[in-house]
């Protein structure tokens, strides 16, 4: 019994330093990536998906910063610049016909058009995209004809 409390703690004062983080709240799976964390460990993951988002800079809930255009209440990506080599990306995720989700996962899917319109936000090579972050939790795989988001807090 000791053995089992210990390694639960011991998983949970892990993950709570976490730089990509998943929270579910019902029918949404909010990811947060973020560069720096209270550890004072830094992560490249946000500033390099900021850099090959190929959108504009405009004012966002998290400061300037650059947002996907997709559906309201399927997907809500949006990466700021909150200061000198700190950047925070969000992602919502909603349960709908596009995204699953549970606690500790998401996984968000479009195909034609709607794919195209997401692939063509990024800079790509113009054949397909990828994108893992450092804690391997979080990546996206592209093409023009299937955009591919997906989470999970044990690893993609």
């Amino acid at each position: 019994m000791r053995f089992l409390l210990f390694l639960f703690l011991s998983l949970s004062f892990t993950s709570a330093f976490a730089v990509t983080k998943g929270q579910f709240m019902g029918r949404q799976m909010i990811i947060n990536i973020a560069s720096t964390q209270y550890d004072g460990s830094v992560d490249g993951t946000p500033q390099s998906l900021f850099e090959v988002m190929n959108r504009p800079e405009q004012d966002s809930f998290l400061g300037k910063g650059k947002a996907l255009e997709a559906p309201q209440n399927v997907l809500n990506f949006v990466c700021a610049r909150r200061g000198e080599n700190n950047y925070q990306c969000s992602i919502y995720v909603h349960q709908s016909a596009y995204g699953r989700i549970a606690p500790g996962k998401a996984y968000f899917e479009v195909k034609g058009d709607q794919a195209k319109a997401l692939f063509d936000q990024f800079h790509t090579n113009g054949a397909n995209f990828s994108f893992r972050d450092e804690a391997n939790t979080f990546a996206i795989w592209a093409t023009p004809a299937r955009f591919v988001i997906q989470f999970s807090d044990q690893g993609v």
